[in-house]
């Protein structure tokens, strides 16, 4: 599963817990029973992981699917999380509540849920949690289960930092922010904003001019990602492409239509530097070249193909053209 830095809690294992006073023998039962998940899981035991599950469970994890659907599509997922995690297990819950009746039982909580890297860090973050036992007869088993965390609704982010008591209140990353993020310089950048937003449909988040009247600062939201662009300010060393005559720089961006989205460029006004066409590694890529002299390519990926499918792609287009020689002539 997907994990953050979390210094919150220093447990690394939960001890076993009886069930609170009077609690039905079910009720007891369900608690044992979730506290030997719990350590197959910190013992990295695939074995007696899957031996909780009904034959026929559905689980919704938060990462890589919808959903799975019986215990061997499960098994290979659960494998898959536990690949992810080479280091010690960190596998705990927390305000767990069990309410059965009968053969089914209801329990929802919260699990921290990580790893410990090499120098000994942990590496978890907080997410919750419901399940559905079942009692069968070998006991009580986990028929249905459901993992999630909150995301931020601008990035589309997962949130790993947040703790039962609360979030932080400042994060060193905003969770809206991605840890690299362009930062475009444009000569006359108010005309620039409106260009990406007809090019890209570029959403302007904030903006901040100076005095005089140009941009000190914008940041721009295109996707899920924010780009940050201003004036050129040459007095502080600070101009864009066109003034440099070039750029070594090409930003990416990955889009649902590359033919779409690279038309709506060049007629807003880029050049076209490649035309989008299928590509070896499995995108429908192109580049433009916008009128402040940043470079795009615009891609849509069409195809999962293995690493060797891409070598060999990469030696049959290497023995010919380049794809982008007849878009430079």
């Amino acid at each position: 599963m997907t994990t953050a830095d979390d210094s919150s809690a220093s447990a690394k294992t939960a001890p076993a817990r009886a069930a609170p006073a009077g609690a039905a023998p079910a009720n007891e039962e369900i608690r044992r029973r979730m506290d030997s998940w719990l350590g197959a899981v910190r013992a990295g035991d695939i074995d007696a992981i899957m031996s909780h599950y009904t034959k026929d469970v559905v689980a919704f994890d938060a990462v890589l699917q919808l959903q799975f659907k019986g215990l061997d599509a499960y098994r290979k997922h659960w494998q898959a999380c536990l690949d992810m995690c080479p280091g010690p297990m960190i596998f705990q819950d927390a305000e767990t509540d069990i309410q059965a009746s009968g053969d089914l039982a209801v329990v929802r909580g919260l699990i921290r849920c990580g790893t410990e890297s090499a120098t000994g860090e942990e590496q978890a973050g907080w997410m919750r949690m419901t399940a559905t036992y079942r009692k069968t007869g070998e006991g009580w088993r986990i028929a249905h289960e459901h993992f999630s965390a909150p995301f931020d609704m601008r990035s589309c982010k997962a949130i790993f930092d947040l703790t039962p008591e609360g979030g932080p209140a400042v994060r060193a990353i905003p969770s809206d922010m991605n840890s690299v993020t362009p930062h475009l310089v444009c000569a006359d950048a108010a005309r620039a904003i409106e260009f990406y937003k007809q090019a890209f449909g570029a959403v302007q988040e904030s903006r901040m001019d100076t005095p005089q009247g140009k941009v000190a600062h914008a940041c721009l939201r295109i996707g899920n990602a924010a780009v940050f662009l201003a004036d050129e300010f040459p007095e502080w060393g600070s101009v864009g492409p066109n003034a440099l005559k070039g750029t070594p720089v090409t930003v990416h961006l990955y889009v649902d239509n590359a033919d779409k989205v690279q038309a709506a460029a060049i007629a807003a006004g880029a050049k076209e530097i490649m035309a989008v066409q299928d590509m070896f590694w499995g995108d429908r890529y192109g580049q433009v070249q916008d009128p402040y002299g940043h470079r795009w390519s615009i891609a849509t990926h069409t195809r999962n193909l293995t690493q060797a499918e891409i070598e060999e792609g990469a030696k049959q287009m290497m023995g010919g053209n380049c794809p982008g020689d007849q878009a430079q002539a």
